[in-house]
């Protein structure tokens, strides 16, 4: 998860620099017609989006991952209780042949 918020960041980094590359053609009178900036920012805002997402995907993972290790734990400690228990009865059972 680490490796993805990381590529994550550089990828909001490198949009909010082209952001800024775009802004400056344009306000500076650049080559950059009104079509192409409209089209350039048109990508960005859809990458932005899909970072998003992907943000929010990344989140419900880790919850669900969390969710889940707490339920392994769980089970990995009835089954602990379970095997006492079994190895209890077979010492009573023993006991009484």
């Amino acid at each position: 998860m680490e490796a993805f918020e990381r590529r994550a960041a550089e990828a909001e980094e490198r949009l909010s620099l082209l952001e800024k590359k775009v802004a400056g053609k344009s306000s500076g009178g650049g080559a950059m017609s009104d079509e192409k900036l409209a089209e350039v920012l048109s990508v960005l805002y859809q990458v932005r989006g899909a970072l998003g997402k992907e943000k929010n995907n990344q989140r419900l993972a880790e919850r669900k991952q969390a969710a889940l290790e707490k339920s392994v734990k769980a089970l990995e400690d009835e089954n602990s209780k379970l095997k006492y228990q079994i190895l209890h009865l077979k010492r009573n059972l023993q006991e009484r042949m």
